[in-house]
Order: structure tokens, then sequence, then C-alpha cells
């Protein structure tokens, strides 16, 4: 149980300084890393995490590729990507959630809170300023809330769920 309350207060720590500052604290997604890691080796599924956790990786690998090829075909050089369209703090809390989310399910929450990350984008005028940037990890944190606290109260079994979509 302890491991529920204390991801959910990183998350919440993680989302509270990208609204805050549009900076959060390395040692926040080193936290997260840790504690949702030490979930899964306490609940012992660690083992089965292995091929989720690589496929993730290159999943989060090929969209920066992708964010990398589209950027020099639009400007006509290679630009720093990380430092002036996509945070580092972005990358960051993604590269945390490898270790937790199944692959279907870290692809969905990706693709879907990009969705619904978007039309907040289009209202908030000072989001799109280019200097400060959306809070793209902090409102991922706060979606990733409602994702874990639906999946370890047993609210929603998305194994289930997934296994119905795919038949």
């Amino acid at each position: 149980m302890w491991w529920n309350i204390a991801i959910c207060l990183c998350l919440l720590w993680i989302a509270y300084q990208d609204f805050k500052q549009r900076a959060v604290n390395i040692v926040l997604f080193i936290m997260l890393a840790l504690l949702l890691s030490g979930l899964n080796i306490s609940t012992g599924f660690w083992m089965d995490k292995y091929p989720q956790m690589l496929a993730n990786i290159l999943f989060l690998v090929f969209q920066l590729g992708v964010i990398s090829i589209y950027f020099r075909i639009k400007t006509g050089r290679w630009e720093q990507i990380m430092d002036q369209k996509l945070g580092w703090g972005d990358i960051a809390f993604l590269g945390c959630l490898t270790f937790y989310m199944p692959f279907l399910s870290f692809f969905l929450f990706y693709a879907v809170s990009l969705f619904l990350i978007l039309p907040v984008t289009l209202i908030r005028k000072d989001w799109r300023n280019p200097e400060t940037g959306i809070p793209l990890a902090g409102c991922q944190a706060l979606l990733f809330i409602g994702y874990f606290v639906a999946e370890r109260t047993g609210c929603i079994m998305w194994e289930q769920v997934f296994q119905k979509l795919l038949s």
C-alpha cells in the first residue's frame, strides 16, 4: 500500500514542479523510476517485465528518431530538439513509465495523453509561448495518477480490456 501512496505523491510533486517552474528536479524522476521498479519487484512480476520494458524503450527511441527526422526535413538542418522542442523532463518521465507499464498500455497512454493535452494547450495561451513551453510531464503525471489508481484498485483490468479489444 505504501508503494501506491509514495508513487502518487511523487507524481503529484512532478506535476507541481512542472506547472510551477516548467522544470522538474531530476531526483524526482530517479525516485519515480525506483518506486515503480520496486513495486514491480515486490509484486513478483519483475522477470515478466523485461520484454515489455525493452519494447517501451525501443518505442521511445523510435519516437525521438521520427521527431528528429521531422524537424530535420522541416528546417533543413539538425536541431537540438531536447532543448528547444521537447524537454528532457518529458523524456525522463516517459522513461520512468517504461519500468511499470506493459507495451500496449504504454503506447495507448502515450497517444491518449497527447490527444487529451492538445486541446488544453490550444485553450491555454500561456502554454503556446515557445519560451516557457507546455508542462507535458506534469500533465502526463496527473493522467498517469488516474491510470495508476484505476489499475491498482482493480477498477479496470487492462489485460482483460485489451484481450476483448484484440479478439
